[in-house]
């Protein structure tokens, strides 16, 4: 299994290639960025990092076409491709409730918006596309040599789990369960990379760990997805109701109080080294291709701690 772990774009940019650097000393196979427009320009990061660093493999985790046109994603792609070599993968997602709460974007038709941006970018980069869709279109080529990359999808639901099981090279999820596992590895069938994206609070005090994490799982657990999830989650609907609602019509910190412990282990780790790598040593044996490890921090130096010790937990 790979080990890969996020670098936060909410802090002061001149930091990520530092922790990148850092990273790659530490071991860790992968470095994944989330593409937010109210963050740090993911372009900008994913630069600095293929300058920082020689062996790691760079993603996004993810990019929208809703925010990028599937164009600009695959020059995007490209680029960086250009400057890391055969390390980037472009990692696909709709987005979430903030493009139509913030920016008057609708998420139209996600299954033919990611099928046509999946096709989009991999006809630029093979020379040429033409593109009419219900969603995106592209008539034209980039006007310079592009490599391919490999193309993975955000999915958490059943349909789009199969898309990403059709048409993409991977798939990016959350749940950590053994039934969730089993589930992703049904609906995308053989073939598909499953990586599995977690956050983790490392600490001897086993308690304050998972308090720290709860607020981490908050969207994971109350946002939108299929009711059928909950039961292969192995979660309370009625817990998952009432946080639903209170996510809704309270505030968060109503709401995080509401995450139990049952339900921050369906989507992260909390503890001491010792039961991390317990339970990362569970998922590979499920099976699982990757995954996408999320720490704290308030600094650059704590983040980089934070890094240190997760790696004690990876590289046992």
């Amino acid at each position: 299994m790979r080990y890969g772990i996020t670098i936060p774009l909410d802090r002061p940019i001149g930091i990520v290639g530092d922790l990148a650097a850092h990273a790659e000393k530490l071991g860790f196979d992968e470095l994944w960025l989330a593409d937010h427009y109210y963050n740090r320009d993911v372009s900008v990061a994913l630069t600095l990092m293929a300058e920082r660093t020689s062996t790691t493999t760079l993603g996004t985790a993810v990019a929208s076409p809703f925010l990028r046109h599937p164009a600009l994603l695959a020059s995007l792609a490209g680029t960086i491709a250009e400057l890391a070599g055969d390390r980037f993968v472009l990692g696909l997602g709709s987005g979430g409730y903030e493009f139509s709460q913030h920016l008057d974007v609708p998420i139209k038709r996600p299954l033919a918006a990611i099928t046509e941006a999946t096709r989009i970018v991999r006809d630029l980069h093979a020379g040429s596309a033409d593109v009419t869709g219900e969603v995106f279109s592209t008539r034209g080529a980039l006007r310079w040599p592009v490599s391919s990359t490999p193309v993975y999808l955000a999915a958490r639901g059943p349909k789009m789990l199969a898309l990403a099981g059709q048409i993409a090279d991977g798939v990016i999820t959350h749940g950590i369960s053994d039934t969730h596992v089993d589930y992703v590895r049904d609906k995308t069938g053989a073939g598909t990379d499953v990586c599995i994206m977690l956050d983790v609070e490392i600490g001897d005090d086993q308690r304050a760990a998972y308090d720290r994490l709860r607020p981490r799982c908050l969207m994971m657990a109350g946002g939108s997805y299929a009711d059928e999830l909950i039961d292969v989650y192995g979660l309370s609907r009625d817990e998952v109701t009432a946080l639903r609602h209170t996510l809704r019509t309270g505030g968060r910190e109503e709401a995080t109080a509401l995450v139990t412990d049952d339900i921050a282990a369906a989507f992260g780790i909390a503890g001491p080294v010792s039961h991390v790598r317990e339970q990362l040593a569970r998922l590979e044996a499920n099976g699982v291709d990757s995954v996408i490890l999320s720490v704290g921090g308030a600094d650059a130096d704590e983040i980089s701690d934070h890094m240190t010790r997760l790696a004690e937990a990876v590289h046992a």
